[in-house]
């Protein structure tokens, strides 16, 4: 018999509480004892992945986040391009995510613009934070669950993040709307890698 887990998560993403259903394995790893790798839920359209994308993103960001700042709206923008580039949608929870950044504010906002850029979450284990020690080595990292296509690494142009770093709470609101606008080849640069689990 498959074991369930219902955790009901009230958060306002989007205005609404959210009932979030974790299915796992029809034979979970017993307590004390190591697994193989995380244990996630079903990817795919599934009872377990009902959510709908926000129709108001900015909205959801805002409601989720608190406010709206370039580096939520970075990361918006980086998880759009990777339901178009897996041909995947939003929801569906069978891209796995790998975010590295500093830990700390304002850099960790970029996870949130993710959240809803994907429908991906930090819970579901989908979208995980890598620590690392300088700003200049900030980049997404995103494969398929089930190891097909490529890895797609998406680093921020180096340029873009100078101009938002460490900015004014006042400056927020134009740098956040010039970021949802800019070119995507200006925010951050895509590099195709073939996936070790899929190289013979």
């Amino acid at each position: 018999m498959k074991r369930v887990c219902l955790c009901t998560i009230v958060l306002g993403i989007f205005g609404l509480g959210i009932v979030a259903v974790l299915a796992h394995q029809d034979n979970p790893v017993p307590i004390g004892q190591k697994s193989d790798g995380p244990v996630r839920s079903t990817p795919g359209e599934n009872p377990w992945n009902q959510g709908q994308a926000p129709e108001d993103w900015w909205g959801a960001i805002k409601r989720m986040h608190g406010h709206v700042g370039p580096w939520n709206v970075l990361g918006w923008r980086i998880g759009q391009v990777a339901l178009r580039e897996f041909n995947t949608k939003w929801g569906r929870h069978d891209l796995d995510i790998i975010c590295y950044i500093p830990m700390e504010t304002p850099y960790s906002c970029m996870a949130d613009g993710l959240v809803i850029g994907t429908g991906n979450c930090i819970g579901r284990l989908d979208i995980r934070l890598a620590e690392v020690m300088s700003i200049d080595l900030i980049h997404v990292a995103i494969r398929r669950k089930d190891g097909t296509g490529p890895l797609l690494i998406l680093r921020p142009r180096p340029e873009y993040l100078k101009r938002i770093e460490r900015r004014t709470v006042q400056e927020l609101e134009k740098l956040s709307r010039q970021c949802r606008i800019m070119k995507e080849s200006d925010l951050f640069r895509i590099e195709r890698l073939m996936s070790s689990r899929t190289k013979k």
